[in-house]
Order: C-alpha cells, then structure tokens, then sequence
C-alpha cells in the first residue's frame, strides 16, 4: 500500500526551494506536472495529475532533469479496479493443527436446585459444651449434710460438754430434689430462644426428665406461667419446698425501654418472697454482662452470666 501525497505537502516543499528550477523540479519530483525542463525566466503553473501516479521518492543528489515522456495508457484491469491503493481481502490460511481440549479427570457437579426448605444455621451454644453439665450441676444442686462426719464440729460439741444427738456431717451436693425450669418468653430474650431450647434439653440430662419442672412466661411469673402456649397459662405457683429454681431471664433489662410488658423491681422481689417462703432457692441465669446488672438485682437473687467466661466454680451458688 503507497503512501498519498496531498496538496499541503507540495506547499511544504514549495515553500523550502529556493528557485523556479527548484519548484519545477519539486512538482515533477511529487508527480504534479510531467518532468520537463522549465526555462530560466518562466513560472510554472499549477497543474492537476491527469492520473494517479506514483509517488517518487526524493534523490539523494541531483540528477539531470530527462526529457518529458508520455504516461504509459492504463491496461483494462487497471480500468476495472475502482483504488488501487486499497488492499484486497486477504485470504484465510488453513490451520496447522487443532488442539482437542483435554477433559476434566474429575467430573464437575452441578449446582444443586433451590429448594423451599430451610437449613437451620450453625449455632454457638452461649456456654462451652464441655462445661455445660458441670456448670449446671453447680447451679441446681442442693447441699444436704450427709456427706462424711464433720470431726471439727464433733470435737467442739464434746469439748463444751453438749450432748451428741447426732453426728454432724459435712455437706454434700445433691440433685435428688429436682429443678423447677422458668423460661422467660418476653422481647427481651427473644434473641436466645435456641439457647433457652438447647440448655433445657441439656437440664434434663444432667437432672432427669422426671425431675424437670418447666414452665414459660412473659415479663414475670405472676402475670402467667404454664408448660405450654400462653393462652394455657394460669398464675404462678412455687414448687415443693427444698426445690431449686432456675430462671432463664434478663429480669427486664433487654427489649424495648418503652415496653409495657417489662417486668418491674417491685413486681420481681414478690416473685422472689414467694419462692422463699417455699422454702426453695432460686437463681438467674442472665445473657446479658454482670456490667449491665443494676444494683438491686444482685442483692435480690444469685446471678449468673450466661456467656463462654463461665465456669463451674464461678457457677456455685448455696441454695437453702
């Protein structure tokens, strides 16, 4: 493919020659006018190609101007071709070889089709699993003297001279006497009802389901607590005496502050005198940081921060 040559080039060149021998030669030289020799005193005019022709490439020196010639006539193929300074489309070479894509050796799986049925999501118990039995063992059991004699008790009463009527013995934990589970269905514990479900399930292993007393509720025990659904529900009433109570709640300090339904102090320490008066212990177990306990609510009633820092012995409450 040749390079055009346009009008503003022969501007260009013409404005660098010096002489009309030079111009001459320029337009000659860039195929504007047939090579002629100009005469000394005579101009040049302007003149259009009568064709196209090649463009001439500049001499390295000077050579002597030839004699004009004819342009040679186009031939018939040059006639039909419309530019010839288009290209014609290149043909399509063959391909040396083709690769066959090597297979998988593994097959892929296809996606599997969605589906209306739910996967629970993977859930991180509150306690550590390992210690969960242990912290709970620590939680419901009562301390009952039947363990081994109590030799230092025994000295001091014969030392004062009191008669011995019977051998005292060190304590002994003992979950023979059951548990009364409360689980507290307000806003507030909304977000640990799988915790809630999960720990029951773990309280009747560790005690036995004989001995697992349950019983829900919204805001307090008082306003209704039952085994099952909240229309079922009647008023609250204490276990059997020497029965621990352990109540899953945030005593109102979770869910809305405007919320009606909140428990209030006054309506837990009734809760509180009416276990008592059983003769039964209660303790709390609250998801919420011993930082967030007001001050009322730990002289109340033994808490117990439901979170993975806790531990057996820091579980260990004395039940009456």
């Amino acid at each position: 493919m040749r390079a055009q040559i346009w009008v503003s080039d022969v501007v260009r060149a013409l404005e660098v020659a010096r002489t009309d021998e030079e111009r001459a030669r320029v337009l000659e030289m860039l195929g504007f006018v047939p090579p002629a020799v100009p005469d000394a005193g005579q101009v040049m005019p302007f003149a259009e190609p009568e064709g196209p022709r090649a463009p001439f490439e500049a001499p390295r020196r000077e050579r002597r101007p030839e004699p004009a010639h004819e342009p040679p006539p186009a031939t018939a193929a040059e006639e039909e071709t419309p530019n010839a300074d288009v290209p014609e489309e290149l043909p399509l070479l063959p391909p040396v070889r083709v690769e066959a894509v090597p297979t998988p050796r593994e097959p892929v799986r296809p996606l599997a089709r969605p589906t209306a049925e739910r996967v629970p999501l993977p859930h991180l118990p509150l306690f550590v699993p390992g210690w969960t039995s242990a912290i709970l063992r620590a939680m419901v059991s009562r301390r009952v003297p039947e363990g081994a004699v109590d030799i230092p008790a025994l000295i001091d009463t014969l030392a004062h001279g009191r008669p011995v009527r019977r051998l005292p013995r060190l304590p002994l934990p003992t979950m023979r006497y059951g548990v009364q589970v409360l689980v507290d269905r307000g806003p507030g514990m909304q977000p640990f009802r799988r915790d809630q479900n999960e720990l029951l399930d773990r309280v009747r292993a560790v005690v036995g389901p004989s001995l697992v007393e349950v019983g829900y509720f919204s805001g307090t025990p008082q306003r209704g607590t039952g085994p099952g659904a909240r229309w079922t529900r009647t008023a609250y009433v204490p276990p059997e005496s020497g029965r621990p109570v352990l109540l899953l709640s945030d005593l109102g300090l979770g869910g809305p502050p405007d919320d009606p339904q909140r428990g209030t102090r006054q309506e837990w320490e009734h809760f509180v005198g009416l276990v008592t008066r059983a003769g039964c212990g209660v303790v709390t177990l609250s998801p919420y940081p011993p930082r967030r306990w007001p001050r009322w609510m730990t002289g109340l009633l033994p808490l117990v921060s439901w979170d993975r820092t806790t531990t057996a012995s820091r579980a260990t409450v004395r039940l009456p």
